[in-house]
């Protein structure tokens, strides 16, 4: 996953939103509650690259695979005792 991507900037700006309101209102420096937002950046990147890992891509549609000249019906073998189609 791209570390610039909107997810993950999202994702971060959600987690550190305590402290960067507090830096808007005065309550806290802004070079703090940035170094939080670039903490949470890092943590939300790593967490969301490993999920989409675990993921994967969606599968190709069976359009698409046709027209890379791949076989889109799906290949399964037989159960024993099952006699072939004529």
């Amino acid at each position: 996953m791209n570390l610039l991507s909107p997810f993950v900037l999202g994702a971060a700006g959600v987690c550190a939103s305590p402290a960067l309101y507090a830096a808007l209102t005065g309550g806290m420096p802004m070079e703090v509650a940035m170094s939080r937002y670039l903490v949470a950046l890092g943590i939300c990147w790593v967490a969301l690259s490993v999920v989409a890992a675990l993921i994967g891509e969606p599968p190709a549609p069976a359009r698409q695979q046709a027209e890379r000249g791949e076989d889109p019906t799906l290949e399964m073998e037989r159960p024993p005792g099952v006699p072939a189609e004529q």
